[in-house]
């Protein structure tokens, strides 16, 4: 535990607490960036192009009719953005997608129940790309396999169903259905980036990815048996790992030391995958990847 505690102190200073040395990448590659948005959300930059993933800035009360909050989101959301990528329809991943995508002129990605989402919302049709799973999505110098994938076990009231057909806004926390899960390998100047959004998997559609950066939910990992050493042998022990869904979906976001949760998971991986690299990112900090 001493040992740990000194690695853990060991911060990359330019993005997140770095608990391994950076090694030397196979070939060249442009540089790309991930700003972590809290939550489950990202900001992916690579040149000219920016993807955003679950992008939820707005932290709203949930308590009654839930709404988008425009200060938040023109504060974060970045002026442009080329598609915008939702893992499943709960609202602290899908609230300000809608929002965003008419903001920044993106794509939105997402299953059928963020589609009825964002049709509600008035986003043109034209901005909307509903998905079932395994569908490959391209632009001008990136794409996006969706990935089947599994939500975390929170109890199965929260689980499966969709939002209405044609949902009346604003609506309450329990009208935000799941409407089915998926995880998204990116890729994008020259590098293969895996979201996984919440803490689980289908451990078929993610044998032999082999991402150079797997973006990995930690909350509730407890609950699937041996998550992080099968997760992390089913892609191939990528060389760099960032936390994903950690932090307090309930509040505002604050960067606070690593808990015992956090620690727990980089001892895991330091056992399952020894050279791999684990970042846990602050909030809105944008990480360069040379």
């Amino acid at each position: 535990m001493r040992a740990l505690i000194f690695v853990l102190a060991l911060v990359a200073c330019r993005g997140g607490h770095d608990t391994r040395a950076a090694s030397a990448p196979d070939r060249p590659r442009d540089a790309i960036a991930l700003t972590y948005l809290g939550v489950a959300g990202w900001q992916l930059d690579a040149g000219p192009v920016t993807l955003l993933v679950d992008p939820y800035y707005s932290r709203p009360d949930l308590d009654g009719p839930i709404v988008p909050d425009p200060a938040a989101i023109a504060a974060h959301a970045p002026p442009r953005a080329d598609a915008i990528v939702i893992g499943h329809s709960h609202v602290d991943h899908v609230l300000d997608a809608p929002a965003v995508a008419a903001a920044t002129g993106a794509r939105l990605i997402g299953s059928e129940s963020t589609a009825r989402l964002a049709r509600a919302s008035g986003l043109p049709a034209t901005q909307i790309v509903a998905v079932r799973g395994r569908e490959r999505i391209a632009g001008d110098g990136w794409s996006v396999q969706v990935l089947p994938s599994l939500h975390s076990k929170i109890g199965d009231e929260h689980l499966g169903g969709q939002i209405a057909a044609e949902p009346q806004l604003p609506m309450r926390f329990a009208e935000y259905a799941e409407g089915g899960t998926f995880a998204y390998l990116v890729e994008v100047a020259g590098r293969r980036v895996l979201f996984l959004g919440t803490a689980n998997f289908i451990e078929a559609e993610l044998t032999g990815l082999r991402p150079d950066i797997a973006v990995i939910a930690t909350g509730l990992r407890e609950k699937v048996d041996d998550y992080t050493c099968r997760l992390l042998r089913a892609l191939g022990r990528p060389p760099l790992v960032y936390t994903n869904h950690f932090d307090d979906w309930r509040g505002p976001p604050v960067d606070a030391p690593l808990d015992e949760d956090l620690s727990a998971f980089v001892a895991e991986v330091e056992r399952c995958a020894p050279g791999t690299r684990v970042v846990v990112p602050r909030h809105f900090e944008r990480i360069e990847s040379p």
